[in-house]
């Protein structure tokens, strides 16, 4: 639970730390300056905007604002995606860079849907709520009149009736 809460907290930061780290490792020493250097400067922003957006996706979700601890596919999807920049970062490999790109196209979908899910069930639950509350006295699942049902007299409650047209007294 640890782990995930300093995932949730840190998801921002990382997503100026890591496209940074890589834009300096293998970009500047690595590399040197060049051709490669150039297509650092242009991919590393790419890269921190789509953190940013997986980011925002997942904190957008109620029950991450809730309990501020991402959910355990987010932790594990996030664990592998920083440690294959890390490590791209480090190694110039072909397969690193293709494994962040990938990476980054599962995370931005699984938080999608996993933020479609949970608003679809919110959603649905509301919508069961309005409908318990729809319904008339002797229809199923009727809960009885808001409030009680009777007053501390055991007569019915009184019911105010309201008429658009009825200028209603003048005075």
């Amino acid at each position: 639970m640890l782990y995930r809460r300093i995932l949730y907290r840190g998801q921002f930061v990382a997503a100026v730390l890591l496209p940074t780290w890589v834009l300096i490792g293998r970009g500047v020493i690595a590399n040197g300056v060049g051709w490669e250097f150039l297509v650092y400067v242009v991919a590393c922003p790419f890269l921190s905007i789509a953190m940013l957006a997986v980011g925002g996706l997942i904190s957008a979700r109620t029950s991450v604002r809730r309990t501020r601890t991402v959910s355990r596919y987010d932790a594990g999807l996030l664990t592998v995606w920083y440690l294959a920049i890390i490590s791209y970062g480090l190694w110039a490999y072909t397969a690193l860079a293709v494994l962040v790109v990938v990476l980054s196209v599962v995370g931005f979908w699984l938080a999608a849907w996993q933020l479609f899910t949970e608003t679809r069930s919110r959603f649905r639950g509301l919508m069961d709520g309005f409908e318990q509350a729809a319904r008339l006295p002797g229809q199923p699942g009727y809960g009885g009149p808001v409030g009680g049902g009777e007053t501390r007299d055991g007569e019915a409650p009184r019911v105010v009736i309201i008429n658009p047209d009825d200028p209603g007294p003048t005075r």
